[in-house]
């Protein structure tokens, strides 16, 4: 796998609410190198409300869709309601163990990215998040590319 280059100031916001898998994912993350760069949220309230004070402009929201107290659907949709968090431009995925298909319609009638299910191998596993990280790195899209200040 090639060399994933992070930009500063730019995290990588995974919302999982399990602490196993949040353990999976961080192991992940530093097989390809970037474990530096996450910063991990149990629900939905705290990485909105992170989102809303924040000056970093993170890379990409990592999802899960089925969270107590605001799961990954309602934190998407709070997101797209708010002015200033919209205009930030964050790309979001869903990234789960399960979903409907009433909840993957659902999430693409709120625009979301991408949605992945999660591997049940770890080199799978591997291979999805740095496919999806590195397809975030290229893109171009407003919040890779603006110089506003937030």
């Amino acid at each position: 796998m090639d060399q994933l280059i992070i930009p500063l100031n730019s995290p990588i916001l995974i919302v999982e609410d399990d602490p196993d898998d949040q353990d999976i994912l961080k192991s992940v993350c530093s097989e390809i190198g970037i474990e530096d760069h996450l910063l991990f949220f149990n629900n939905g309230n705290k990485v909105f409300e992170y989102l809303k004070r924040t000056t970093q402009k993170p890379l990409l929201i990592i999802c899960d869709i089925n969270m107590p107290l605001m799961d990954g659907l309602e934190l998407l949709e709070h997101i797209n309601n708010d002015h200033f968090l919209k205009r930030k431009s964050i790309p979001f995925i869903f990234f789960s163990t399960a979903a409907s298909p009433a909840q993957v319609r659902r999430a693409y009638e709120l625009t979301v990215q991408g949605f992945f299910l999660k591997e049940n191998s770890f080199e799978e596993l591997k291979k999805t998040m740095h496919l999806i990280l590195r397809y975030w790195l290229k893109c171009r899209h407003p919040n890779a590319v603006s110089s506003i200040i937030y």
